[in-house]
């Protein structure tokens, strides 16, 4: 019998641990869900917003584990807390990230999630990604209009409205797999994925933004891109 009691002792703390932290994310999933405001996205939107999330979930962890706070993010795109849950509860439900921290908005990704994110992001030039709700992986699908014209000027570069956005995201996408860094191509990518779906969405605002950050790409990349910058010609 005095052989057990450790053992005995151990489960005890085990499961009381497991009870204490049960209780803790039943209240902070609460506090969470408290007075959310109306949805303000369509169901149809959902998919694409989660592969983008989930990209940048990834890219600010840099690894998995770490939290990182996702509130600034879901501000810029216009999401409420109501829309920012429905858009991540398939990301959640598939264990790709996890909710991490007290605040609304700590995220953290799991090992399953780097993985994917790895195999099906980084090492590859999808289309833009989005999570499928019925495998927990990731499929490719065509979010890009050829038709559509990246508009709306942004620092002194020249013509950027007369830039057809199809041109910019392949060149984008084309670079980022020559002589780009890791880093580089990996947010080459994500710029090339979220101008396509900005355009698509006919968001000129986001659009904008998201050439801001190709321009700010371009001013720090090392001698790669190329293709981009002859679309987009250094500052005069």
């Amino acid at each position: 019998m005095g052989a057990e009691q450790p053992l005995v002792q151990v489960v005890v703390m085990a499961l009381l641990c497991w009870l204490i932290y049960e209780i803790f994310v039943g209240i902070r999933g609460f506090v969470h869900r408290w007075r959310l405001p109306e949805p303000s996205l369509a169901q149809h939107q959902l998919e694409m917003f989660q592969g983008q999330a989930f990209r940048e979930i990834c890219r600010r962890s840099a690894s998995p584990g770490p939290q990182v706070m996702m509130t600034d993010y879901f501000a810029e795109r216009g999401w409420n807390r109501a829309d920012a849950m429905r858009i991540l509860s398939e990301p959640l439900k598939h264990k790709l990230i996890k909710i991490k921290g007290w605040r609304f908005g700590g995220y953290s990704v799991t090992r399953k999630g780097w993985s994917e994110y790895e195999r099906k992001f980084i090492w590859t030039g999808g289309e833009g990604v989005h999570i499928s709700s019925t495998t927990g992986g990731f499929v490719v699908a065509n979010v890009n209009s050829p038709q559509a014209v990246a508009h709306g000027g942004y620092g002194n570069r020249a013509n950027a409205s007369d830039i057809p956005h199809q041109q910019l995201i392949d060149a984008l996408r084309a670079d980022a797999g020559t002589a780009a860094s890791a880093d580089e191509g990996v947010r080459a990518r994500e710029y090339a994925d979220d101008l396509a779906a900005a355009v698509d969405a006919q968001d000129a605002d986001r659009t904008t933004r998201i050439l801001g950050r190709i321009n700010a790409l371009l001013s720090t990349a090392t001698a790669a891109f190329t293709l981009t910058r002859e679309l987009l010609p250094p500052n005069s």
